[in-house]
């Protein structure tokens, strides 16, 4: 059974300039459904990332580690998950941070070239799933350029 299906679980936010984390309140909290405003952070104002349920933020005096999940936030890499078997490992440091992106870069290259040979696939779904993994493939190339 999955973790977070019948809970209320307040989504996990980051703001990478405080390097902080935050719990925000979700919209069924509030009287009448509340509006759907951006997350913002308390302390300077920024937008904040949603980073996912299973996200637990680092110390914030741990430059290194936030400047690697920012990196993975803008790869599209967050801790999002239905709480069964977790997101999966995140690396913290630099190093192992440009080794998961040399891996997931590898994964995604596996997984574009399956569906760019599977002919037996729908076209829709197929051209969908090929936009898709070169859309992920591009977030993560720029990524790793950026590391």
């Amino acid at each position: 059974m999955c973790r977070y299906a019948f809970g209320h679980y307040k989504p996990h936010y980051a703001c990478f300039d405080c390097r902080k984390g935050f719990k925000r309140r979700l919209r069924s909290d509030f009287k009448g459904g509340g509006e759907a405003l951006p997350a913002r952070c308390p302390q300077c104002g920024a937008l904040m990332a949603n980073m996912g349920l299973d996200f637990k933020p680092p110390p914030m005096k741990d430059a290194c580690a936030w400047r690697v999940l920012q990196g993975l936030y803008t790869a599209g890499l967050t801790f999002h998950s239905c709480g069964c078997s977790g997101p999966g490992y995140r690396p913290r440091s630099p190093q192992a941070y440009q080794r998961f992106l040399e891996e997931t870069r590898a994964g995604y290259l596996s997984a574009l070239r399956r569906w760019v040979s599977d002919q037996d696939a729908a076209v829709e779904a197929r051209a969908e799933a090929i936009a898709s993994w070169r859309a992920r493939l591009a977030r993560v190339e720029a990524a790793l350029a950026d590391a």
